[in-house]
């Protein structure tokens, strides 16, 4: 997984999945690292996309990060 960057992170599962499935319908490839334990609830999951749309994602994130608080 060269090239790829975290652009978010969260100790909840399904909202890092949910955070993925907004990128990849927004023409962004990502994929989600589980590194949660389940049987302690301690971790993070993680989401990562390819370096070229780091940016594309980072904003994608925020605008609906924002959208949601509102």
């Amino acid at each position: 997984m060269d090239n790829w960057i975290k652009v978010y992170k969260s100790g909840n599962f399904i909202e890092a999945e949910m955070v993925k499935d907004m990128l990849l319908e927004n023409d962004v490839e990502a994929v989600v690292v589980n590194k949660i334990d389940s049987s302690l609830n301690f971790g993070e999951a993680s989401v990562l996309c390819t370096a070229s749309k780091e940016q594309e994602a980072l904003t994608l994130i925020q605008s609906n990060l924002s959208a949601n608080n509102e």
